[in-house]
């Protein structure tokens, strides 16, 4: 082969390994022209029991909920704590531990809640609170001081002077009934006008309490049936049942006193 075809072929193949190099570099991406890299993904942060954050204990579930239910532990320690300034007490003066457990008081509770509080708003619509009764008073009607009941001078009518005598009859029997009682639980039978502790009781619920609310449902004016039901001191004859940790034992005898030695 003389050098005229020797540098032919020489320049051939340098060609053809130009091209299988250019052919491999394109299919590889440029440095430049890589994708951009992806932010790196957050890693589950540790959790405690529970799922709560670590150091931190889960929520409590509340037990015995029964008038408050589809409330959450805060919305519930809140109703809770204005409860608590309603009625001047403390937790314990309803609940002992367990919480969750039932007492003579938190039975009570229920029933002012359901019955009242519920079950009653006041005419303007607004709603009723414990605090419209109670005052920061456990027991308002025991504790409020009725200066004129007592003194007797005080006589004659009062709230119902406008009414005649047959609509204001109508008015004392539907108490009675209401009440389940008789005249001469709040009226001394030798004068009707003469006023007593509970004539001045029955103006006080009228005045504050009955004249001033309606029912939640329908609006129609509240009377003394919707909480006394037949009874003259509705929570106490209704007698809620104690629980059986509140029960003495039929067997127990009574407390013998010892006299002093």
């Amino acid at each position: 082969m003389n050098y005229a075809a020797r540098t032919k072929l020489s320049v051939l193949v340098f060609s053809f390994a130009l091209l299988i190099s250019s052919a491999i570099h394109a299919k590889q991406p440029d440095a430049d022209q890589q994708s951009p890299a992806q932010p790196p993904q957050e890693q589950p942060k540790p959790q405690g029991p529970g799922g709560a954050p670590p150091g931190q204990q889960p929520p409590q579930e509340l037990k015995n909920i029964q008038l408050l239910k589809g409330m959450t532990r805060p919305q519930v320690l809140q109703v809770m704590q204005e409860w608590q300034s309603s009625l001047g007490v403390q937790c314990n003066y309803c609940h002992v531990r367990p919480f969750e457990q039932d007492t003579t008081r938190k039975t009570t509770a229920r029933i002012m809640l359901r019955d009242y509080v519920m079950g009653m708003k006041h005419k303007d619509g607004s709603a009723v609170s414990c605090k419209d009764c109670h005052n920061g008073q456990a027991t308002p009607l025991r504790t409020r001081p009725f200066e004129n009941a007592f003194t007797g001078k005080q006589g004659g009518r009062q709230i119902f002077k406008g009414l005649s005598d047959d609509k204001l009859m109508e008015v004392m029997n539907a108490f009675t009934k209401a009440l389940g009682v008789k005249c001469d639980y709040c009226h001394v039978q030798s004068d009707f006008d003469q006023d007593t502790p509970r004539k001045q009781i029955a103006r006080f619920m009228i005045t504050e309490f009955s004249s001033k609310l309606v029912k939640s449902e329908g609006g129609a004016a509240v009377t003394c049936t919707e909480c006394h039901k037949g009874r003259p001191r509705p929570l106490s004859d209704l007698a809620p049942p104690r629980p059986p940790q509140e029960q003495k034992p039929a067997d127990a005898k009574p407390e013998v006193k010892k006299p002093n030695s």
